[in-house]
């Protein structure tokens, strides 16, 4: 059989053979009505083969048609939740960005099982009641298969999500993160349960007595996170002696004051990074003595930028591999961020990479969830998944099954250098530390 033959699945055609001898009278006749129709006869074949060919060279497999809601059978749509306006915002921007970049890269690869991915977003205008708004909007409305969302207010619509069984990957900055089980983040900062000695054993190695925490008292997350630094500090004996407001607008010079006011030699941030930076400005200003300056959300180097030598030792930390590190897989996700989201300058930023693992996540589950998903296999294969690394991002593989309602323990610290250029790693990297109570 021709290989043209195998691939288009014709079966060959056996032709008799015949005697040279010349057949004489009827025979003749006999002789060319047999010839004519095994020329018929091989026409036929010949034709069939180059059918069968292009039946296999043009036609393009196609995934099934499913029922679920933003499921067709050459995509699957999902809707995109943050703040684009609102206090928050700011803090966000570049999470769509690093979403669109990973996005790209697997659609450009083919899809997911067949299917490009698309997605629908809403602004969640950085409080509770515009992200359920946003949320039903994009379930009811949108009609989409899950969520990626990155927020501050996650907790507005967590509880409605979760009812309809609509799936959600994300940044955790909640504790309803750690509460629903269609929720899925690489990692727990906060839960409802307990702090971990991480934080403060980092600040006490570093000679740190008294703290003072600079929180907002507009965000919900803000105080959450306020609450577990200090528990985190005085559980390594750092105590906590006052707490001040960082809501814009900021009154630099005043909350500087009081930094230096309380004595602490010891300044955590709960707040943006942008408002932290204007606190430590003021601090600087006031001339307050401080030996430690601690911030969960200041490794950005726009940051550097905006506060320059301000900012020259202060500390921060991420619970995925830096950028400093150089990985392969940060290669490939600045090359993915370069190619589709060429617009956020400079790339390698923190809120991006949380899009881009976000963005990861729902591929992975979208994979799990079989040629047909639905929301429920989606969440149940996506539960079920061990050894996840976000393609080498993340310090360590994480198991989803285990990792529900767990808190991470374990951080990469980094320091600003003298000059306030860049961000040099402090080892050893991750730290780790154990959960405390309440």
């Amino acid at each position: 059989m021709s290989s043209c033959a195998k691939v288009g699945g014709v079966s060959s055609v056996t032709v008799p053979a015949t005697g040279r001898r010349r057949p004489r009278g009827g025979s003749r006749r006999r002789a060319r009505a047999h010839r004519r129709l095994l020329v018929g006869l091989l026409g036929v074949a010949v034709a069939l083969g180059v059918v069968g060919c292009r039946v296999s060279s043009d036609e393009k497999p196609t995934a099934p048609v499913c029922a679920e809601p933003g499921v067709t059978p050459d995509a699957v749509r999902l809707g995109l939740l943050y703040p684009d306006t609102g206090n928050a915002a700011s803090l966000f921007a570049p999470f769509r960005a690093g979403v669109d970049a990973r996005l790209g890269v697997a659609d450009a690869a083919g899809g997911v099982g067949g299917r490009q991915v698309r997605y629908t977003w809403r602004d969640d205008a950085s409080n509770p009641a515009g992200n359920e708004a946003g949320a039903r909007a994009l379930v009811q409305t949108d009609r989409v298969f899950g969520l990626i969302e990155s927020t501050s207010v996650a907790s507005g619509s967590a509880a409605y999500l979760h009812g309809a069984r609509v799936p959600v990957t994300g940044t955790s900055l909640e504790a309803a993160w750690t509460q629903n089980d269609n929720m899925f983040s690489y990692s727990n900062m906060i839960s409802d349960g307990p702090s971990v000695t991480t934080w403060g054993a980092f600040v006490a190695e570093r000679g740190g007595r008294t703290a003072v925490i600079a929180q907002s008292a507009f965000s919900a997350t803000s105080m959450t996170m306020a609450d577990k630094l200090a528990l985190s500090l005085q559980a390594a004996g750092i105590r906590v002696v006052g707490r001040v407001d960082a809501t814009g607008p900021i009154d630099i010079p005043g909350i500087g004051e009081k930094v230096r006011a309380s004595g602490a030699d010891v300044l955590v941030g709960a707040v943006t990074g942008a408002a932290f930076g204007q606190v430590v400005v003021g601090a600087r200003a006031a001339h307050a003595n401080l030996r430690v300056i601690l911030s969960p959300v200041s490794y950005d180097q726009r940051l550097l930028r905006v506060f320059g030598p301000v900012l020259a030792g202060l500390y921060t930390f991420v619970d995925y591999q830096p950028f400093e590190v150089g990985t392969p897989a940060h290669q490939r996700f600045l090359a993915g961020m370069l190619k589709y989201a060429p617009q956020v300058s400079p790339p390698a930023q923190q809120a991006a990479l949380s899009g881009w693992i976000s963005a990861d996540m729902f591929l992975r589950g979208l994979a799990a969830a079989g040629p047909c998903p639905s929301r429920e296999s989606f969440i149940r294969g996506l539960r079920g998944l061990k050894g996840y690394d976000a393609d080498g991002l993340l310090p360590a593989p994480i198991d989803f099954s285990s990792h529900f309602g767990q808190i991470n323990r374990c951080y990469t610290f980094l320091q600003v250098t003298a000059d306030a250029q860049h961000f040099e790693l402090v080892p050893p990297a991750p730290r780790c530390g154990d959960e405390i109570g309440q």
